[in-house]
């Protein structure tokens, strides 16, 4: 990973869970002012103003989060991919949330601004969206964040999700003033969609296939098989191989059904006039591509296809693993790949074989 590569990414992630802390807060704020919760020596404006305030910064540590990930040379997303809803290849359905909670951050924001124009009942029927927003970008930071399993930010995401569901239940079971009702469906419901949380997040984000591009498959191994005759000796491959390789990563554009390819091509380091292909056959999923198939491939300038076979297995998120049992007649290796993903079309790593007969 180059230097501009760690400022962006780490940019991007230091910046986006600062955001949800500052929007933690601003809606804990918020939720207390409407209970009251306050010390007689804490006057209530300067609770309204930091509760504005906290709003505020955190938008703009959104802002910067959503440069951050635009100029990562390894995320590469184009504007249309972090201002547009859910069209993102990359987990759409959780950065779609993203956006569509930093919109209504905008709109409660400017509602707040234009609240003498609008009068109350407008800007307090806006304001509920808070609470929207905050569930989405709850949802966005654990379904999408490549941070989401580290115990530092599952504390944060327990903490803030406890403390803002305790709030929100306060505030609907014990009425702040005489005129106010109860709402203990309401605060049963909520209950419930916290629990349900808890169960999606330890089912799905906190697993380790949630994060991976390939969502951690495991194929039954198979083996192709080639010509009979023993391998020769043109083959460098045959009494098992370690090397490292550069090479490129292309995607092919989805199909109707959301299919695409992924092609990678690795020129190896000492073994340099030979090559190592991989092929991918991945669906777009709301997690990232979920791979269905592939095949591994180690060719020479001889031949292009002089090993093939059926991945057996793959994970990773920056860093892919990937292992495969390739064959030429009767020799058969069993291949380790471990790969870098540089940016969207480089890639590097280490390749080795180990004969398996």
């Amino acid at each position: 990973m180059s230097f501009w590569q760690a400022v962006t990414w780490e940019t991007a992630r230091a910046s986006g869970m600062v955001a949800y802390l500052l929007i933690t807060l601003s809606v804990a704020v918020g939720l207390a002012l409407t209970q009251q919760i306050q010390s007689a020596r804490w006057p209530r404006m300067l609770n309204t103003e930091m509760h504005n305030f906290l709003a505020l910064v955190g938008l703009v540590f959104i802002g910067v989060h959503v440069v951050a990930v635009l100029v990562d040379p390894f995320t590469h997303f184009g504007i249309s991919a972090v201002l547009v809803p859910f069209i993102s290849t990359y987990r759409p359905v959780w950065m779609g949330l993203g956006i569509v909670s930093l919109y209504l951050g905008f709109a409660i924001l400017i509602s707040t601004w234009l609240r003498p124009r609008i009068g109350y009942a407008w800007w307090r029927r806006i304001h509920v969206l808070t609470l929207l927003g905050y569930i989405g970008v709850t949802l966005h930071g654990i379904g999408s964040g490549t941070d989401t399993r580290t115990w530092w930010a599952a504390l944060i995401y327990v903490a803030s999700v406890a403390g803002i569901g305790a709030l929100l239940i306060m505030r609907l079971l014990i009425p702040a003033t005489a005129r106010a009702k109860r709402h203990p469906v309401i605060a049963g419901l909520v209950g419930l969609g916290i629990a349900a949380l808890a169960v999606w997040a330890i089912a799905g984000p906190a697993q380790a296939d949630w994060g991976t591009h390939a969502s951690g498959i495991a194929l039954a191994a198979t083996t192709i098989q080639g010509n009979t005759t023993a391998a020769n000796t043109t083959d460098p491959y045959a009494q098992g191989f370690a090397d490292t390789f550069t090479g490129t990563l292309a995607q092919s554009a989805p199909d109707g059904a959301g299919n695409v390819t992924l092609t990678l091509t690795m020129h190896l380091g000492t073994l340099s006039t030979n090559t190592v292909g991989v092929n991918l056959q991945a669906q777009q999923t709301a997690n990232g591509l979920g791979i269905n198939a592939g095949t591994v491939v180690l060719a020479t300038d001889a031949n292009a296809h002089l090993y093939q076979g059926d991945i057996t297995a793959i994970s990773g998120d920056r860093t892919w693993h990937i292992t495969a049992t390739v064959s030429h007649g009767k020799t058969q290796l069993h291949v380790t790949i471990t790969l870098v993903l540089q940016s969207n079309s480089t890639i590097s790593g280490s390749v080795s074989g180990s004969t398996a007969n």
